[in-house]
């Protein structure tokens, strides 16, 4: 018998630094400061909720969860073609009452000329 393929495991030199930046902020909570690399019409999706649009909503969005739980991504893959860069993580979810939970999920960026993201798409089935 055979064994299952490996899970990949990036080298760091190859998750790009400004993916590394982003999530060290996002796990920080500082979203008034990550919501910078995001371009003023970006649009997101997160798992099953309707996009939003615009840097506004955005951070809306992510403030909201960071009311609810602290985050903690560990990057499992890391692919970029063009413009597009998919990640795949291990977040670790922590709650206001103590509990936490490690979840698999996949973030789907697209960067537009300057360098900002125009649309970010995140999948998760992220507990409660």
């Amino acid at each position: 018998m055979s064994e299952p393929p490996a899970t990949p495991r990036p080298q760091s030199a190859l998750v790009p630094d400004w993916v590394r930046e982003h999530y060290a902020l996002v796990d920080a909570a500082e979203v008034d400061r990550y919501v910078n690399d995001f371009a003023p019409d970006i649009e997101l999706r997160f798992a099953s909720n309707p996009p939003v649009r615009g840097r506004g909503a955005a951070r809306d969005a992510f403030a909201a969860g960071h009311a609810e739980h602290d985050m903690a991504h560990t990057v499992v893959g890391c692919w970029s073609v063009g413009d597009t860069t998919i990640l795949e993580f291990d977040v670790v979810y922590t709650y206001r009452d103590g509990h936490s939970h490690t979840v698999p999920s996949v973030a789907i960026a697209r960067r537009n000329a300057d360098g900002l993201i125009d649309s970010l798409r995140v999948y998760v089935d992220k507990p409660h």
